[in-house]
């Protein structure tokens, strides 16, 4: 599984923040309650993505934040509850997969490509991005997740 290599500009998501070890499932919960409330957002970009954005992890607890959102031109009046993430610009090793095959798609992107890859992990958040491919209601759960790298 070769990951695409990209380079994004940076960009603003507004969601609902998490942090956990996601041990009783919170993250789809979190996912549940959001869904409901993208309305809420002003300013949001119309462009069919939404993002569980990855921020940063204890690894002495394994706790870590997330954050269920949408990308936004400007960020304005959070709704209640919610927060806005930057996402820098920044070289991506891009890697398709399903919701089902997430968790095994980070064991092989940190247990075997980013050690063979000759690229190091970069500074910053790595995210999910669901685009209009990803439609649970027709059994297609077709995603990507986007790692921060750096030779």
């Amino acid at each position: 599984m070769d990951p695409e290599i990209k380079s994004l500009p940076g960009f603003t998501v507004v969601g609902l923040p998490y942090r956990g070890i996601n041990e009783k499932n919170e993250i789809p919960q979190l996912w549940e309650q959001f869904v409901p409330r993208v309305d809420e957002i002003k300013h949001r970009i119309r462009d069919h993505k939404a993002y569980g954005v990855i921020g940063t992890a204890d690894e002495k607890t394994g706790e870590f934040d997330y954050l269920t959102g949408l990308p936004v031109e400007s960020v304005g009046d959070l709704p209640d509850g919610m927060r806005s993430w930057e996402v820098p610009e920044q070289l991506y090793a891009v890697f398709p997969c399903t919701l089902p095959s997430l968790m095994h798609t980070f064991q092989y992107i940190y247990q075997v490509w980013l050690p063979q890859s000759g690229y190091t992990r970069a500074d910053g958040p790595e995210f999910e991005l669901y685009d209009e491919n990803f439609r649970p209601d027709e059994g297609r759960l077709d995603m990507f997740v986007y790692i921060p790298i750096k030779k």
